[in-house]
Parts: C-alpha cells; sequence; structure tokens
C-alpha cells in the first residue's frame, strides 16, 4: 500500500503542477493549488493507513482518470491503470478489510 500512496502523492504533485500553471499563477492559483496538494496529501496519508474512504476515493479517481485517455492526456491514463492495479490486487483490498 505505500507504493499506491506514493504513485498516488506522484499523481497529485503532478495534477497541482498542472493546475497552477493552467491558472496562469496569481494568488488564486496558489491557493487553489494548495487546497489540491493538501487533498492529495490527506488521501495519500488515507492510503498508507488503509483507511477506506481514501480507497473509494482513489479507485473513482483512477477510473476518472483512465476515462482521460479520450482528451489524449497519456499521464494521467498511466497513471489511473497503476492506481488501479495496486489498489484491486488481493493484498491491496485485504489491507483495506481488515480492522
Amino acid at each position: 500500500m505505500i507504493l499506491a500512496a506514493v504513485v498516488f502523492l506522484l499523481a497529485g504533485l503532478q495534477a497541482v503542477l498542472r493546475m497552477y500553471d493552467g491558472l496562469d499563477g496569481g494568488a488564486g492559483g496558489i491557493i487553489v493549488a494548495l487546497i489540491a496538494a493538501v487533498i492529495y496529501l490527506a488521501i495519500a496519508y488515507g492510503l498508507w493507513k488503509g483507511n477506506k474512504i481514501a480507497w473509494i476515493l482513489v479507485v473513482i479517481g483512477g477510473a476518472l482518470a483512465v476515462l482521460s485517455i479520450f482528451s489524449g492526456d497519456w499521464l494521467s491514463f498511466a497513471t489511473g491503470i497503476v492506481l488501479l492495479v495496486l489498489l484491486l490486487l488481493p493484498q491491496s483490498r485485504q489491507w483495506f478489510n481488515r480492522a
């Protein structure tokens, strides 16, 4: 699960950097990028700790990222595939079903 948390953290960093660039910087861009960074960090931490809600959010986000192939965004598509594979493995499902 640590690998999934690291992949999600890197995907989040990539998304935050893209968001900041797309908003042309400025105070609003910085605030939105910081909020996104906090959300990504919280989800990565939840994955690391085995939080079921974090798992659900990432599976939904991974499925949406896979759909990004239609817009030509190969990096998001690949990240979505990796996250889905990592989180749907039997060992991963067992990690989140414990407790």
